[in-house]
């Protein structure tokens, strides 16, 4: 199985490359102390569709040739002794590693090498990378080894050391050559790194791999098989993942490409698997979708999620005789071609006629879609920076620089790899690697462009950046945008004094202001609604907002809620309101809504309430029936209701005062002491949030006379348990309708340790009263008898008050309708009917026992509802406890 480790205690080297094959041209960078910035205008230009798509060609990697460079020992920093708030647009930021740049190497070695692939953005500021960390094993190169390498800086760019002990980890999979190409971090801070692994070191069989750390570094053990989970589309050949994006409801979608081992392309390469890392069957075929554009060598680079749930993958299609193009692909959530975008879910770009690839994918508002990659201009020595704006059905967008594409040309000379982020205003960051004429070395570069695809010269005085890490060679292969505008950049830096090459990190200022503000809180008003409503958050900062703006991330963690990916404090402000659309939902749900900005993340709640219950269909007794007293009610149940109102009166418009006004909370009712006549009643339904429906039809009955005294049947002391110092409550229950007067109910108890008061009194017309019972701390559980005497009638009820802090044991067994079960909050009870379930609790907790689906029991034991019929019940656990419910 494979295994991760940390990179600070592995050796150091260097890798002579070579390009190969019938061009013999050779490439050497770093030989032993060189500074020569490498020959690059004499090399035969090998077309695009034969490299991988984040620039490495693995089968090239495999022959010894050129993967990356990298640089010393753990994370390079300066420090300084201030950083001014200002800075140009474009400029490093210093309070990044103190002067904006950081390098982390892996195997620190004499010859070893880094790169970074990609760059996640975690909630809290912190910067995740991942790649690929390479031993060189002379004089035999080609017994190299390639691993997976991430690491985690902390937002000033020094190492996280909750990360794995030092910051880094990487992963040998297979004992070969493995590359990160992507990476992700999920909601729950673990990170996914995807990528492709050598399964077979005699051949260049590769699998497409999916490797889920936990926030702490560590393997997860929970995902696939040790964390680890493989892909092979084709049967053999080559497989390889090269971007992955995350789907709201925890699924994890790759895109990639793959060629069989008859050399034969089998496109673009999708695949969807669930949170556990299985295979999602329900989209493609098996989890899996393959799609070729022309048949021959197609390869998706990046993948993105469309709000409605499609997915936008981009790479380059190879037609054959002509070169590389921009290539598009639409699918819908279930893995087909979305026939609506393009020609049947497909669209193809080309720029100059020779090799186009796109990169990177961003998406914009009003469903626009912008590839950004590389384009070659016929007899040129350089690949210009190339971006294309598409309308949602696939169109040019020819609004959008020059009919829809822009380009630039940054270096003069070629690249492999590129890179693009959006920002929240529309402009569009872009970023890989070029020779500097001025050293000969190659450098990061980035630019930015307006939303019209236009150079913004707002940004460094041209739109254009170029940064050496160590003064030496540098590639740039990542870039993303942090929540506060910061651009963050990624690749590889070869450090020259330590003859060896390291992952690389930049970050530039994108505006003229920088502010300190974090997120201090978010809210919604109104805190509660019915689903279907609308509702609006605010966002509070510490600080007012620099001059750019704040973007404060957001996020939710419900289906019945939709709210905007971000939200901007304008400049000098410091809140901001967001709109938050619900939908309807059959019972009381609450939404938790997330922001995040300046490394800190708030939330806040949203309770979304069922829309107000139907009438209840009356039952009986039947329309114009005698009954004898006491009464028996009953009405259809209604899905969402919490309780149900019954009136009752003398008259047919049933006017205050009633003869009788009720709340139950089931769906029938006993009610005695009716004055023997005609009568008339009817009966509404109310849910969780208070709100109640309408009525039902109103039914007439006659009530015969009755000479049946009333009684007191049961007295129940809620839950039957309470911690020492709280309170519980007591009902008393008479065999009918107080008289004229009420009822006069006598109570005692056997404990100082539960006070009770001396009577409480059933109201004329009630049958029921509740009172309060006292408690004093206690050391020692103590167990009290509750009585109450009415009418010659004595009932007795047990009260078990317990000492604080300690553990008792909840065991609920659940009977009645099959099918359905019975939980608990706080969890630990997951019962279904025919069985039983135990569960520890700390004692003075209060636990509600519910029937999942809304559906209602009989409860009895510790939480007992009375024999009446109840969605729930709840109680304070103060010692071993049991519950039985009775579904109906």
């Amino acid at each position: 199985m494979p295994t991760a480790r940390p990179g600070a205690d592995r050796g150091v080297r260097w890798m002579v490359v070579r390009r190969m094959g019938s061009v013999g041209a050779s490439r050497v960078r770093g030989t032993l102390g060189s500074t020569c910035a490498g020959v690059r205008a004499d090399l035969a230009r090998r077309p695009l569709h034969a490299w991988n798509a984040k620039g490495d060609d693995p089968m090239r990697l495999r022959l010894g040739m050129l993967i990356t460079q990298a640089m010393v020992g753990g994370v390079l920093v300066a420090t300084v002794a201030g950083v001014a708030a200002w800075a140009a647009a474009g400029d490093l930021d210093p309070t990044f590693s103190g002067d904006g740049k950081a390098a982390v190497v892996f195997f620190a070695e004499p010859d070893a090498s880094a790169v970074a692939h990609a760059i996640a953005l975690q909630p809290d500021g912190k910067i995740v990378t991942a790649g690929t960390a390479t031993l060189t094993q002379f004089p035999q190169p080609s017994a190299n080894t390639s691993e997976f390498a991430v690491a985690r800086l902390n937002a000033n760019g020094t190492l996280d050391t909750t990360f794995s002990g030092d910051g880094r980890v990487t992963t040998n999979l297979f004992g070969g050559n493995d590359y990160v190409y992507d990476v992700a971090v999920q909601g729950d801070g673990k990170i996914l790194a995807v990528g492709t692994g050598n399964a077979d070191a005699a051949t260049w069989f590769t699998l497409a791999v999916l490797v889920r750390y936990t926030a702490a570094g560590a393997l997860d053990t929970s995902f696939g098989t040790g964390g680890v989970v493989t892909t092979d589309f084709v049967g053999g050949g080559t497989n390889s993942a090269n971007s992955v994006v995350l789907q709201p409801d925890g699924k994890i979608v790759i895109a990639g490409h793959a060629i069989d081992s008859a050399n034969v392309s089998a496109g673009f390469a999708i695949a969807r698997y669930h949170p556990n890392g299985t295979l999602d069957t329900s989209f493609g075929t098996g989890g899996k979708v393959l799609t070729s554009f022309y048949g021959f060598s197609d390869r998706a680079t990046d993948i993105a999620l469309q709000a409605d749930g499609k997915l936008v993958a981009v790479g380059s299609a190879y037609p054959g005789g002509a070169n590389d193009q921009f290539a598009v692909a639409r699918y819908l959530a279930n893995g087909a071609l979305d026939s609506s975008f393009g020609t049947g879910g497909k669209v193809v770009t080309d720029f100059f006629g020779a090799n186009d690839t796109a990169h990177s994918v961003v998406l914009q508002a009003g469903g626009k879609i912008v590839a950004a990659g590389l384009a070659y201009p016929l007899n040129q020595g350089s690949d210009h920076f190339a971006l294309a704006r598409y309308h949602a059905d696939g169109s040019l967008d020819t609004t959008f620089g020059v009919g829809g594409k822009a380009s630039t040309e940054f270096s003069t000379a070629w690249a492999r790899s590129a890179a693009a982020a959006g920002q929240v205003d529309g402009k569009i960051v872009m970023t890989s690697w070029g020779v500097d004429p001025t050293s000969g070395f190659d450098h990061f570069l980035l630019a930015r462009f307006n939303a019209n695809g236009i150079l913004d010269t707002s940004f460094s005085g041209d739109g254009k950046v170029t940064t050496s890490i160590n003064g030496s060679q540098n590639q740039a292969h990542d870039v993303a945008v942090q929540t506060d505008g910061r651009i963050v950049v990624a690749g590889s830096a070869w450090d020259p004094a330590g003859f060896m090459g390291t992952l690389a990190v930049a970050r530039f200022d994108a505006s003229g202001t920088t502010s300190s503000a974090s997120l201090a809180s978010i809210s919604v008003t109104p805190t509660s609604v019915v689903g279907g409503s609308p509702a609006t958050g605010t966002v509070m900062l510490t600080a007012p907002s620099g001059s750019s703006g704040t973007v404060v991330t957001l996020s939710d963690n419900s289906t019945a809620t939709s709210i905007p990916a971000s939200v901007t404090v304008a400049a000098g402000a410091t809140s901001a309101a967001f709109s938050i659309t619900t939908a309807s939902v059959p019972s009381t749900t609450t939404a938790t809504i997330t922001g995040s900005a300046g490394g800190v993340s708030q939330v806040t709640g949203l309770t979304l309430t069922s829309a107000a219950p139907v009438a209840p269909v009356l039952a009986t007794p039947a329309n114009g029936a005698t009954v004898a007293q006491p009464v028996a009610f009953d009405w259809t149940d209604v899905f969402v209701a919490v309780d149900y109102e019954i009136q009752i009166d003398d008259s047919s418009t049933i006017a205050a005062p009633y003869r009788t006004s009720q709340i139950v909370t089931t769906s029938q009712a006993t009610i005695g002491n009716l004055p023997a006549q005609q009568l008339w009643w009817r009966v509404r339904a109310r849910n969780a949030a208070g709100v109640f429906g309408p009525y039902s039809a109103t039914r007439r009955f006659t009530a015969q006379s009755t000479t049946t005294a009333v009684t007191l049947t049961s007295l129940a002391v809620a839950s039957g348990n309470v911690v020492g110092g709280q309170s519980a409550t007591g009902t008393v229950t008479l065999s009918g309708a107080a008289l004229t007067g009420g009822a006069v109910v006598t109570l005692s108890s056997s404990s100082a340790s539960a006070a009770v008061p001396a009577s409480v009194t059933v109201p004329a017309g009630a049958t029921s009263a509740t009172f309060s019972v006292t408690t004093t701390s206690v050391a020692t559980s103590t167990s009290v008898t509750i009585s109450a005497a009415y009418a010659g009638v004595t009932r007795t009820s047990p009260l078990i008050v317990g000492p604080p802090g300690s553990t008792a044991t909840l065991t609920v067994t659940a009977t009645g309708r099959s099918g359905q079960r019975v939980t608990s909050s706080p969890t630990g009870i997951n019962v279904t009917v025919g069985s039983t379930q135990s569960a520890g609790f700390t004692t003075g907790a209060s636990i509600r026992l519910s029937v999942v689906g809304g559906r209602q029991a009989v409860w009895s034991g510790a939480c007992s509802s009375g024999g009446n019929r109840a969605t729930s019940c709840t109680f304070v656990i103060t010692a071993n406890a049991s519950v039985t419910a009775n579904v109906n």
